[in-house]
């Protein structure tokens, strides 16, 4: 505890005074597949996602979507970690309980940016119903698109000692553990854009090689 309080007081003090690109809040990267060549941005994607530690949750190349399950970090406290872009990630996830959760989305590139439509079977499919992404790659130029999100852990119910810190400890709530469930919860802060330029540039580099 009084480590991490230590290692929060110094990066602080690092970054005072430094100052770092502004972030893209909702940019999410972008790289194009040409004719021809999905199936090896498909296997790059899988590739840059588990050399930065993640581990896959949904790998549907005929849809045309990649998704990981949450992978936390604690910034500066686990220098090993690969995911944050900046110094200001490393801290923000060495203050906070923080996960990061990935989705890659391959289209045609003729329906990015497309608004929704209200043809039957869109709000399941994600879009109207028709020739599977694998399919439609041999002919159409697809564009992937990196969505990167950050989900921050709340735990409850903290009670802190009068008498010392190391005593403190969290309410137990009866009523959540006779049915099973955690007190924890997560809520997602923002996107991750930084992250999500740096993935579809990785992955982009990957398939012109």
């Amino acid at each position: 505890m009084t480590l991490r309080f230590l290692i929060m007081i110094t990066c602080t003090l690092l970054l005072i005074g430094c100052s770092s690109a502004p972030t893209q809040s909702g940019a999410g990267g972008r790289f194009v597949v040409e004719p021809g060549a999905y199936e090896r941005a498909f296997d790059a994607s899988r590739d840059k996602l588990a050399g930065l530690g993640f581990e896959l949750e949904r790998i549907d190349a005929r849809a045309g979507v990649l998704t990981t399950k949450p992978l936390a970090s604690s910034g500066f406290g686990t220098p090993w970690d690969r995911q944050q872009m900046s110094m200001k990630s490393e801290l923000a996830d060495l203050a906070h309980a923080q996960q990061r959760s990935v989705r890659i989305t391959f289209m045609p590139e003729s329906m990015v940016d497309r608004l929704p439509s209200d043809a039957a079977g869109s709000q399941i499919s994600g879009g109207v119903l028709g020739a599977p992404i694998a399919e439609r790659s041999q002919t159409e130029r697809l564009v992937g698109e990196v969505e990167v999100t950050i989900e921050r852990l709340y735990q409850p119910y903290w009670r802190l000692s009068g008498v010392s810190v190391n005593y403190s400890g969290r309410a137990q709530d009866p009523t959540l553990r006779s049915r099973g469930m955690s007190r924890g919860f997560t809520v997602v802060t923002k996107r991750d854009g930084a992250l999500e330029r740096a993935l579809a540039s990785r992955i982009g580099s990957a398939i012109q090689e």
